[in-house]
């Protein structure tokens, strides 16, 4: 029976955290003015807390029981001695169980095991043991913690308030479940052009790869949909895209009585020609995101749509005259179509994704350019 008690004991005063520098126990309040949880086990133990304030609840997963466990079976063997001694003679023996910080900014915890013997005569004498409890964060899970802490507060709602004032200070509470995030994330890739059949005999310019570049700055709402176990999200939020289409060849784009044709031009060579443009996009994304089993961000594939506004464009041409280099920039409309809507696509691997971009609708407006679409495609770079 004295196992019992001493090891319901010592797991009770490693949940708590009353401890003064210069040592003490651990529960100092009478048990009228203290929370009482009870655990019960399937076997039929039972494990008492006696818990001050809500401080000492948050503390409560930042203790290595097992370690303190492991260390306590030394000294079981103390408590048969007592129970042998008490039957041969009238002495009354008893063990306690002191915690002391140790003030050396390890992450352990001291621990004093004080055997005392008083004879017939009321002579006292103790018999002292150190031993050393390693403290490692997350070693109770947030779940217990979270089922113990609901436990407190159907019995103690008051202390809320003063548990949110506290929470700022300590690196070991239970973060809130949020069903919904902001997140940044930065798109960095190339654009290319589809020619439609229907351009008949209009001259479509080759681009260069490296040259027509995309990039966007997204800012994403994401929300998990199923509750937080679910790998089902919804993705929104804003992009700001930037598109730049540089030609090959020598080629120009240029608005001819509002109409926009692309020209190859012979008599001067151009070291850059290239038409850039700017857009704000919503995307609406369906996404699934599988957590690998530490919690980290997994596997993840997602596709949707978007749509959006042109903001704004122009053309840039770069070349040399008279021995010094020339740049011109038209920042005409280009007869490009403002509204933009597509398809988008995400698939990746922890913080690192490929995306792909299809733009629907023509480039230029009907009859006043070449039928065009286009698709952007690369790496999105999550923070």
């Amino acid at each position: 029976m004295k196992k019992i008690v001493l090891l319901a004991m010592a797991i009770c005063m490693a949940a708590a955290t009353g401890v003064s520098a210069k040592g003490g126990p651990t529960v100092d309040l009478p048990i009228e003015k203290q929370d009482t949880i009870v655990v019960k086990m399937a076997n039929g133990a039972k494990m008492i807390l006696h818990l001050q304030d809500m401080k000492q609840l948050k503390a409560f997963k930042t203790y290595s029981l097992d370690s303190l466990m492991r260390e306590l079976d030394k000294y079981i063997a103390e408590v048969d001695k007592l129970e042998g001694a008490a039957q041969q003679d009238d002495a009354s023996k008893q063990m306690t169980v002191v915690f002391n910080k140790t003030g050396d900014g390890k992450a352990t915890e001291q621990v004093t095991v004080t055997i005392e013997e008083t004879d017939a005569q009321g002579n006292v004498t103790r018999q002292q043991r150190e031993i050393k409890v390693e403290r490692r964060k997350e070693i109770v899970s947030d779940e217990v913690v979270a089922i113990v802490r609901e436990a407190v507060k159907t019995t103690h709602d008051d202390d809320d308030e003063d548990l949110d004032d506290e929470e700022e200070d300590t690196t070991t509470h239970v973060k809130p479940y949020k069903s919904t995030r902001f997140n940044l994330d930065l798109d960095l890739g190339l654009n290319t052009f589809i020619d439609r059949e229907d351009n008949n005999d209009i001259f479509v310019p080759d681009l260069k790869p490296m040259g027509s570049r995309y990039v966007s700055i997204n800012s994403h709402l994401i929300s998990q949909i199923g509750g937080q176990k679910s790998p089902f999200f919804l993705v929104s939020g804003l992009e700001f895209a930037f598109n730049n289409y540089m030609f090959d060849k020598n080629v120009i784009v240029q608005d001819i009585d509002d109409e926009t044709v692309f020209t190859k031009i012979e008599e001067v060579k151009y070291d850059k020609s290239k038409l850039a443009t700017s857009s704000v996009n919503v995307p609406l994304m369906a996404m699934l995101d599988f957590k690998r089993p530490n919690g980290k961000e997994g596997f993840h594939v997602g596709a949707g749509g978007f749509v959006g506004y042109r903001l704004g464009s122009h053309s840039k041409i770069k070349y040399e005259h008279d021995g010094s280099t020339t740049k011109d920039k038209d920042h005409g409309s280009f007869n490009l179509t403002d509204m933009q809507y597509g398809l988008t696509g995400v698939i990746g691997y922890d913080d690192l994704s490929l995306f792909v971009k299809y733009n629907m609708n023509d480039l230029f407006k009907e009859n006043r350019g070449p039928q065009l679409n286009t698709i952007s495609f690369g790496l999105r770079i999550l923070n």
